[in-house]
């Protein structure tokens, strides 16, 4: 779609389905970013993201970690990250996150913060949510709003 201005709202869009989602596909298709066999990422100083978008995706990840580190890496000073993920409450999930029977990963709001500070991303909304309806009952979601600070630097601010 085109803005007020009749220009495009984005210069360029990479997205991602999971049936060709792993990390290595995924980073090969981003532009300006080389990944190493050693799982090193570097984005080189090159074009990088404003947006990175991950709607019912981060069940498939146990920590947050590292994935949410190579979003930062991927993305520009000031980029917004905003994920869905299946939640869990600190005492079923001591670790911040638990493998669920579906086979999916369900995070903590505690884990999905510390992660998203440690990579450099700072609080900007968090809601709980229903993402999906599984065998007729609600499935218990986060939907969290992030954005990177200036220079990646971690961030000590709470949701």
């Amino acid at each position: 779609d085109d803005d007020a201005g009749g220009g495009p709202l984005y210069d360029k869009l990479l997205e991602m389905d999971l049936e060709d989602m792993t990390l290595e596909n995924t980073l090969h298709r981003a532009p300006g970013v080389d990944a190493h066999s050693s799982g090193v990422v570097a984005a080189g100083g090159r074009q990088k993201f404003d947006l990175v978008v991950a709607a019912d995706v981060l069940v498939y990840f146990g920590s947050l970690d590292s994935l949410l580190r190579t979003f930062s890496s991927l993305s520009s000073p000031g980029a917004v990250l905003i994920f869905s993920c299946e939640r869990a409450d600190d005492d079923e999930a001591p670790l911040g996150w638990r493998l669920l029977p579906s086979g999916r990963f369900a995070h903590t709001r505690r884990h999905a913060t510390e992660a998203a500070a440690r990579a450099g991303y700072r609080p900007h909304s968090y809601e709980e949510i229903v993402p999906r309806m599984e065998k007729g009952e609600e499935v218990r979601g986060h939907l969290f709003g992030f954005v990177r600070g200036d220079d990646g630097e971690t961030s000590k601010d709470e949701l």
